[in-house]
């Protein structure tokens, strides 16, 4: 199993110099990438409730939370350019409030830029007034997710791209630089839902999960392989990925990956078993960014980093 770690890419403790030292941290524990994630916009008075959010009586949320966050292209350049192995990630990037010709330009870009070492987890977004505020519609948003990936295809292939489809449609164009990573950057499909698992199956090189439990993510995975073995492809051809969050703690007691050393080691085993290839996790609360640098290394070491 690999693992990566989710940087803070918001919120107060989020800045150039924090994130630039957690993510050369990442890269000296030998962690194999690093994360962001991805909002355009807080809301106020939002009405959409998170989907997955576990409490008996979910509300919406004080968006608040998301005010002052860094978008997350720009983020991992800023970080590119400050380390020299680490892949990048963003989890989940929300194709279906972007234009597709320009969220390829600017992944493959950043690719070339990089060395290749972009990773995309993509998702369909779930923040319906965040889609108003852009001007995107929220409905058919897992179609518009598909076209763009096809558009974003043809482009990253070379030569004469062209699409036409439901609701994009691409005239004959070219264009570059093309991504470093051929054919693509890795494309992971994000969600929980049996048209996430879809997805992955038809078109992804992973499936990304999102805060499952062992005996929760089991089922899901023999449902990808089901559905891989339906379109003809093999297991292998898709990762099973999860982001989750990690709590190091002595004593700690509770859901997967919280807990002391001896506690997380026992739950990556749970994991493995239920068929993970790849974690991303995220770092637990902390008051200053010496306290995030002290989480990022005791979750290295938890996680063998």
């Amino acid at each position: 199993m690999r693992f990566g770690i989710a940087l803070p890419s918001y919120g107060p403790l989020a800045t150039a110099d924090t994130l630039a030292r957690l993510a050369r941290v990442a890269e000296d524990a030998g962690i194999d990438s690093v994360w962001v994630s991805d909002h355009l916009v807080a809301p106020v008075g939002s009405r959409t409730i998170y989907p997955y959010d576990r409490r008996p009586d979910a509300k919406p949320g004080d968006m608040g939370v998301i005010e002052r966050f860094y978008e997350p292209m720009t983020t991992l350049a800023w970080l590119a350019g400050r380390t020299r192995r680490v892949r990048l990630g963003v989890s989940a990037w929300v194709l279906a409030y972007r234009n597709p010709v320009v969220a390829a330009k600017v992944a493959a870009t950043l690719d070339d830029l990089s060395g290749g070492r972009l990773v995309l987890a993509v998702g369909t977004g779930w923040l319906r007034e965040e889609f108003e505020a852009v001007g995107a519609p929220f409905a058919a948003r897992g179609a518009r997710m598909e076209e763009s990936l096809a558009i974003m295809g043809a482009l990253w292939r070379g030569g004469e791209a062209r699409f036409d489809g439901r609701h994009h449609r691409l005239p004959p164009v070219r264009t570059g630089p093309l991504p470093v990573q051929r054919p693509r950057p890795p494309i992971w499909i994000a969600g929980n839902s049996a048209q996430a698992l879809d997805r992955a199956a038809r078109l992804g090189d992973g499936w990304h999960a999102i805060d499952l439990a062992p005996d929760e993510l089991a089922p899901r995975v023999a449902a990808l392989r089901a559905r891989l073995a339906a379109a003809g492809r093999p297991a292998a051809a898709v990762a099973v990925t999860l982001r989750k969050g990690v709590l190091v703690r002595d004593g700690a007691t509770g859901r997967p990956l919280y807990g002391d050393h001896a506690t997380i080691r026992r739950d990556l085993a749970a994991y493995r078993a239920a068929g993970l290839d790849y974690l991303v996790a995220g770092l637990r609360q902390a008051p200053s960014a010496d306290a995030l640098e002290r989480a990022l290394r005791e979750t290295a070491e938890a996680l063998g980093g």
